[in-house]
């Protein structure tokens, strides 16, 4: 039989049950607090594509604006038709939806990595901005992946059932509201057994989201082909061009790189977890991508929350200083130094190699450890038990 745990004191007890709403008070009175900072070109873009929306014209070809699927254009009309077209109130429920899909990824987190994970995903001060003052809603694209791959499960052999098609339903949805997961199916299709059951899982989400342009196609097909199939954000390519050899670069460019490198990694987790395979995910996809702007930097926070490093830790430190003083962020440190998105892409790097290589680098210091001490003259230490 196994020992019982101690009885839970009652200090215990009451720290377990007031955490959550403690750090869900904190946190939304954080997003809403960082609102009275001000708005950016975000929140404009959203009000355009209302305006458009609701006077029955394709928001596609209305405006550059508008670069992802219809889900979030269907959400930001209901919020305004909710808050009675008032620009104030429409402000308030959508930080409070956005707000609320933060409190969902939270509780995953803390359902599978833990207190910790849930705290500081919800209190991290990139959440806090990207949420509270952009208003950005990548995480609305991956609150509906984690709910994808917790319904898919993490049984490879498994036919494409019900419960499967339902995830990647789930998945195809992520897609229509933000395509931040477009090569997520792959990394799924590696995992699953059979030829037939892979294409399956590649082609039910890509088709949703493609579909899910059809009733706007004939109006739109211009606008929708330049502003998402064709969009482009800022090019500033750090992985490409710092850590990339210069053959490489002569050979493919920075995106052609990106796509292989998250062809590549599907293959390097095929073995994990479906939950843990998307945390990854996240990082990988930011960390090597050709071109970034503030907003993204909160897509990996499911992955630095839940695995907790120095180079995390970092990445959210610098993070904050970038996107705190980074021009279209809320002014919150006076003097504050901008332009360290780099810096926080070589951190994620650096986390990636931690997860998947730190063995070798560990022997490697262990061994030079162990040359310093016997150049020294210090007796050779026991071999560890």
């Amino acid at each position: 039989m196994h020992p019982q745990p101690p009885p839970e004191s009652r200090w215990q007890a009451a720290l377990r049950l007031g955490w959550l709403p403690v750090v869900l008070l904190v946190g939304l009175i954080a997003r809403f607090g960082v609102s009275t900072y001000g708005s950016n070109y975000d929140l404009d873009s959203w009000k355009i594509a209302v305006n458009l929306a609701e006077t029955g014209q394709n928001v596609w070809m209305g405006t550059f604006r508008y670069n992802y699927g219809p889900i979030w254009m269907y959400l930001l009309e209901s919020l305004d038709i909710l808050g009675g077209h008032n620009p104030a109130v429409f402000r308030l429920l959508l930080i409070a939806c956005l707000s609320a899909v933060d409190a969902g990824i939270a509780w995953i987190l803390w359902r599978h990595y833990g207190r910790l994970a849930a705290t500081l995903f919800f209190l991290n001060p990139v959440s806090i901005m990207i949420t509270g003052y952009h208003n950005q809603f990548d995480n609305i694209a991956i609150l509906l992946g984690l709910g994808a791959v917790l319904m898919y499960g993490n049984d490879p052999a498994a036919p494409v059932g019900r419960r499967k098609l339902g995830a990647l339903a789930l998945l195809g949805l992520s897609l229509m509201t933000k395509h931040i997961l477009f090569a997520f199916p792959l990394w799924l299709a590696v995992k699953q057994k059979g030829l037939l059951q892979k294409a399956v899982v590649i082609l039910v989400p890509v088709a949703m989201f493609l579909l899910s342009f059809a009733p706007y196609w004939r109006e739109g097909h211009t606008g929708i082909m330049a502003h998402v199939f064709q969009y482009k954000s800022y090019p500033n390519p750090y992985f490409y061009n710092v850590l990339m050899p210069t053959l490489v670069q002569s050979l493919v460019d920075a995106k052609t790189v990106w796509f292989l490198i998250l062809i590549g990694f599907a293959f390097v987790c095929r073995k994990a977890a479906a939950l843990d395979s998307l945390l990854l995910y996240s990082c990988v996809m930011l960390a090597t991508t050709p071109a970034t702007t503030n907003e993204y930097l909160a897509i990996p926070l499911i992955y630095t929350s839940a695995v907790v490093n120095a180079f995390t830790l970092a990445y959210t430190i610098i993070a904050t200083c970038q996107i705190s003083a980074g021009g279209d962020g809320p002014p919150l440190q006076s003097g504050a130094v901008g332009g360290v998105m780099d810096l926080a892409l070589y951190c994620l790097c650096l986390a990636i190699l931690w997860a998947y290589g730190r063995e070798p680098w560990l022997r490697f210091l262990q061994k030079c450890h162990a040359e310093v001490r016997h150049q020294l003259g210090y007796p050779e230490e026991p071999p560890a038990r």
